[in-house]
């Protein structure tokens, strides 16, 4: 994976923010083998698969999920979905119901990969602290990567092909699985956590009203809102909350600092991608494509079509392949294939 170059900036206004880059406590936890299945929290209209709910794959109140799996005499594929919620909010239950005004229907969505042998599972992770967050979203992302990892780990268990993975998410989600994907593997064959051994390479990711990068004054200034001729200090002046959650930071000098730098070169998933990640299915249709700031929205930015639009553009100037859908009122793309992400799942998992 491609590493971010430093590059030299003048931080113009003071903002509060908090800066901490706290790590994650890798520790191994004892977990168990058996399962206890429960009824699914919908119907599954006769088809032969199990649920099992709250499985914990570290030590923290959120670190749970929960899964369906297909009846099968061999290992199968597996989807891990990962809710959106800007690192806030929100839950694995998410996929319980449809959603976005029916836009998506998840339950027909996991009923359609359960009939085509591959199991489903929806993820928990830790949620930012609204105020005086220390840590910042790697917390979260690192989370989804320990359940990715767990699952690989237990995959005899579930009856899972740890080598038929693919990763899929909304907003924050969608931003949490390509940081995944598009990192090198996570793989530490030395650590003593047996968890983290584990590969954290997938077959595909699946995006949905996604975020191109959370390297906000780079990559959303120069790439992804270039169109409008946004300056640093317009889009600072909307997104100084976000600004503390995402980097934990508190003070304009904290921001300016080489940590800071560098953490926001580590969740920079634009400048990540390199020509061996996996294909990717983005799609950003929910809403109109205006100017972020002008008036200010705060459900625009961050779920904008031009995320998708850049992701589409690096993807295809390194060759990885994709499918892509973004732009509402107008429709800019729409993959002339029309597959959707249910039918991207199968084939990455088939292939």
């Amino acid at each position: 994976m491609k590493k971010y170059q430093k590059a030299h900036f003048t931080f113009l206004l003071a903002v509060l923010l908090t800066f901490g880059c706290g790590k994650k406590n890798d520790n191994s936890i004892t977990t168990s083998s058996t399962l206890n299945y429960s009824n699914s929290p919908f119907d599954l209209l006769g088809i032969n698969a199990k649920f099992a709910k709250d499985i914990a794959y570290d030590n923290k109140a959120r670190t749970l999920f929960d899964i369906w799996l297909p009846n099968s005499s061999t290992p199968t594929g597996l989807v891990i979905y990962v809710h959106g919620g800007g690192f806030t909010s929100g839950d694995k239950d998410f996929v319980y119901t449809t959603q976005s005004g029916g836009a998506w229907d998840f339950p027909t969505d996991i009923r359609f990969l359960l009939q085509n042998n591959i199991a489903f599972a929806t993820v928990s992770y830790t949620l930012l602290n609204t105020t005086g967050e220390t840590e910042g979203i790697k917390k979260p992302m690192s989370d989804v990567r320990r359940a990715l990892q767990y699952i690989r780990y237990k995959a005899t268990d579930f009856n899972i092909d740890k080598t038929k993975i693919v990763l899929a998410g909304n907003s924050a989600g969608a931003g949490t699985s390509l940081w995944i994907a598009f990192n090198n593997d996570f793989a530490n064959s030395q650590n003593n956590d047996p968890i983290l051994r584990e590969s954290s390479r997938v077959k595909g990711v699946v995006a949905r009203e996604t975020q191109a990068s959370y390297n906000i004054e780079d990559k959303w200034v120069n790439n992804v809102f270039a169109d409008y001729n946004l300056t640093w200090s317009e889009i600072l002046a909307n997104e100084t909350g976000n600004i503390q959650k995402i980097y934990g930071v508190s003070s304009s000098a904290q921001y300016q600092s080489p940590a800071t730098v560098a953490y926001r070169a580590e969740v920079d998933m634009l400048a990540l991608m390199s020509a061996d990640d996996p294909e990717i299915w983005t799609n950003n249709t929910l809403r109109d494509v205006t100017n972020p700031y002008s008036p200010y929205n705060s459900d625009i930015p961050s779920h904008h079509a031009f995320h998708a639009r850049e992701l589409k553009k690096k993807a295809d100037a390194l060759g990885i392949k994709n499918v892509s859908y973004y732009g509402k009122n107008p429709i800019i793309y729409s993959n002339p294939s029309n597959e959707s992400w249910t039918q991207f799942c199968k084939r990455k998992i088939n292939e």
